[in-house]
């Protein structure tokens, strides 16, 4: 089964996720310098051309809105779901002075304080929906699916090599990827083209539990090179209960890995089928589930799951 993972301080808590702090410090600013703002009109406009109450008001409500900002800087839920709400009133309006000024974005820009305000709240409708941010909120584990999609769909394939193993007779295949990332095959595994088998790892016959396909796809690397290098993923599937990997590169080229144990063979149910790497993340997957590493930006170690 795919098992959670998450990066906790030494208190056990989770850690704070890279970002939060500086929207965080970029909202507090923003609601600073509208309070600031709020505050002058109160003391230079005449109380009798407008109800006083109204700039009190607004300025009450940047205040609430500092505190709110407190909240989700230490994590809470509610604080998050306030912030989605305000990006999502801040990217209307944005949207609505744009359709009024003929969706000329020089426009925009022409406000920086408003263009950098439609930006951050841009950002933070998609940023905050996360399967990462939204597990910190939540104060839950993101499962370790959850963090390699995000950090490999996208990614292009710049390499694919093949070494043998000493500890089985399958070779272990390296597929290198953009910005340090790495998946190491130690399973069979195919390629799957047009819904036809374009390579396998296992030649027939090396298999048993493997049928030999009619007519017999590549076993040549260099085929498996020439159908995935320069290719970006696009989307990933991880079967819960066997860990087995499903990659969707372009022109809908599929990476297919499973398990090759059999329900007696303990000793391969629990050797690891593929390790996913990169400079933030350690993922590696066996028969009975998935282990997983976040690399911590401090210099605390990393926790990790339970090994497979």
């Amino acid at each position: 089964m795919v098992r959670p993972t998450s990066q906790e301080t030494q208190s056990g808590e989770p850690a704070r996720p890279r970002g939060v702090g500086l929207t965080a410090l970029a909202l507090g600013a923003l609601t600073s310098i509208y309070l600031v703002q709020s505050l002058f009109q109160l003391v230079r406009e005449n109380p009798a051309t407008r109800p006083a109450f109204e700039p009190l008001l607004l300025c009450g409500a940047r205040a609430v809105g500092l505190l709110l900002i407190w909240q989700y800087w230490k994590g809470r839920d509610v604080a998050r779901v306030f912030v989605l709400l305000w990006s999502l009133l801040v990217a209307v309006r944005a949207i609505a002075f744009l359709a009024d000024h003929n969706l000329d974005p020089a426009a925009l820009m022409s406000r920086p304080l408003s263009f950098f305000h439609a930006l951050l709240a841009i950002f933070l409708l998609y940023w905050l929906n996360t399967p990462e941010l939204r597990a910190w909120f939540k104060k839950i584990s993101a499962t370790a699916a959850d963090l390699i999609v995000p950090r490999l769909v996208g990614r292009l394939c710049t390499a694919l090599d093949v070494h043998p193993s000493a500890a089985n007779s399958h070779p272990v295949w390296h597929l290198a990827f953009e910005h340090g990332a790495e998946l190491t095959l130690s399973c069979p595994w195919r390629i799957v083209l047009d819904d036809n088998l374009a390579f396998v790892s296992w030649p027939a016959g090396g298999n048993p539990l493997q049928p030999a396909p009619v007519p017999s796809p590549s076993t040549d690397p260099d085929d498996a090179r020439r159908l995935l290098q320069n290719l970006r993923v696009t989307a990933i599937h991880l079967a819960p209960h066997t860990s087995d990997l499903f990659l969707t590169f372009e022109m809908g080229i599929q990476l297919q890995t499973w398990n090759p144990a059999s329900p007696d063979t303990h000793a391969s149910a629990t050797s690891p089928q593929w390790t996913y790497s990169d400079p933030g993340l350690t993922v590696t997957a066996c028969a009975d589930g998935l282990s997983s590493q976040l690399v911590a930006a401090s210099a605390s170690p990393p926790a990790s799951d339970e090994p497979c």
